[in-house]
């Protein structure tokens, strides 16, 4: 492996020593502060010298024992100039294989072969012929612009809903009420998109290793470049590969005036969304029930002192003294056909009447959702709340229900809060039209 400080443009025969000595090669690399190592990566044996303040990643250091060893087994030579080292060059060095070093010396291989085995150093002329190859990066700056856009075909094919919250609610008749609701959802829509991109080199770097004879550069930029440019661009939205895409040929492009190119491609797209929509819907009322009544004030607008005689006439309809009842015989009389019943057992016996269990035992009572938003009495009568959910066969209870908690019963928006107690349909007594009656406790 050669030194990259060496190079030489010449062709002319320079004087260099080979040698296998590795005390040798020791005293030429500690004058110079280097040290063995072997390049990673590299495409021969990757046997060098570094010195120690230019180690890199790329080196791995040996200790003298082990680069003896290795370069014993991969039979190299040393190759070097003789000359002290100078300012922060090591100066000119190869490892190189045994057989590549007898080609290049001008003494007789049998000769140069001894003198190595005997571990001499050799001094001999080594006429090198390299290539100077010239290479040019040259580095275009492409400017791409959308000049027209069209969404072909867009589809919601799915929606979820997210949330749903009751903004405001307002009577605006007597039977009508508006809601205002806020409602988020999760749409994903696929959708096509046609573009017509126009490209332009804007700017040309040109990076070299030797001067050029003419200033101007000459560049016919290729379409796949414009493409590829295009791609790795903010022009498409999907993560594509570029190279992939160019591969497939579809992404049409075309010259037009100048250096411009202009080209038209269709994007596929899956795209998730989230909407937020705020929506007014009307309800007409089918039914009013006044489920509490509470007098906040009373005040007299107006009163006087009527006579006793006239409020007793009023209160008995103007009816005669005496004429308020019928008397005690009267009534008994009226009893009569109770009398003519017969004895007791042609009423019917207990066999043609059934059993008590049978007469007693309640047929099953079943909850569905259209019971949401019912009030819930027990068996005097007394309001206890409102059915706020339905699940399965428990009913969860609302015990201070307003006017937006019945309208998200009614309409199944929303479902039971932390409050709310259930009751199992076995507690259930009857469900009517528009009450759910419980058995008292």
């Amino acid at each position: 492996m050669a030194n990259d400080t060496s190079p030489t443009e010449t062709g002319e025969a320079e004087q260099r020593r080979m040698t296998t000595d590795i005390e040798r090669i020791r005293e030429w690399a500690e004058a110079r502060d280097a040290v063995p190592v072997r390049v990673r990566d590299n495409e021969d044996h990757g046997h060098s010298f570094a010195r120690r303040d230019e180690m890199g990643e790329h080196h791995e250091e040996y200790t003298w024992d082990e680069f003896e060893q290795r370069f014993d087994d991969d039979d190299l030579v040393f190759v070097y100039h003789e000359e002290e080292p100078t300012g922060e060059e090591m100066g000119f060095f190869e490892i190189v294989e045994r057989e590549h070093a007898f080609e290049r010396a001008d003494l007789g291989r049998d000769e140069l072969e001894d003198s190595l085995r005997s571990g001499e150093t050799v001094t001999t002329e080594i006429v090198e012929t390299q290539v100077v190859e010239r290479e040019i990066v040259e580095r275009d700056t492409i400017e791409s612009e959308v000049i027209d856009t069209d969404l072909v075909e867009r589809d919601v094919v799915d929606s979820e809903l997210v949330s749903r919250d009751i903004v405001e609610t307002e009577f605006v008749s007597d039977d009508m009420i508006e809601v205002t609701v806020d409602e988020t959802k999760m749409d994903t829509i696929e959708e096509i998109e046609r573009y017509i991109v126009e490209s332009e080199v804007v700017d040309v770097d040109i990076e070299q290793d030797e001067e050029l004879e003419r200033d101007d550069i000459q560049t016919d930029i290729e379409l796949e470049s414009v493409q590829r440019s295009i791609l790795e661009s903010d022009v498409v939205r999907s993560n594509v590969t570029p190279d992939d895409v160019v591969q497939q040929e579809v992404i049409q492009s075309q010259r037009t005036e100048g250096d411009a190119v202009q080209s038209e491609l269709l994007e596929r797209r899956t795209v998730e969304e989230e909407v937020t929509e705020r929506l007014r819907m009307q309800y007409m009322l089918e039914d009013t029930e006044l489920i509490e009544s509470e007098v906040l004030t009373s005040e007299v607008l107006e009163g006087e002192i009527i006579d006793v005689d006239e409020y007793e006439s009023i209160g008995t309809g103007g009816m005669e003294p005496g004429t308020a009842g019928a008397t005690g015989d009267e009534t008994m009389a009226g009893t009569g056909a109770d009398a003519d019943m017969g004895p007791a057992d042609e009423v019917g016996t207990a066999d043609e009447m059934g059993t008590a269990d049978e007469m007693a035992e309640p047929s099953a009572i079943e909850l569905s959702h259209h019971d949401q938003g019912k009030d819930v009495v027990d068996e005097s009568g007394q309001q206890i709340g409102m059915v706020a959910e339905v699940e399965g066969q428990t009913a969860y209870v609302d015990p201070e229900p307003g006017l937006t908690d019945r309208l998200k019963a009614r309409m199944d928006w929303g479902g039971h809060g932390d409050d709310d107690y259930p009751v199992d349909s076995s507690q259930i007594l009857e469900i009517t039209d528009d009450e759910v009656v419980i058995h008292s406790e």
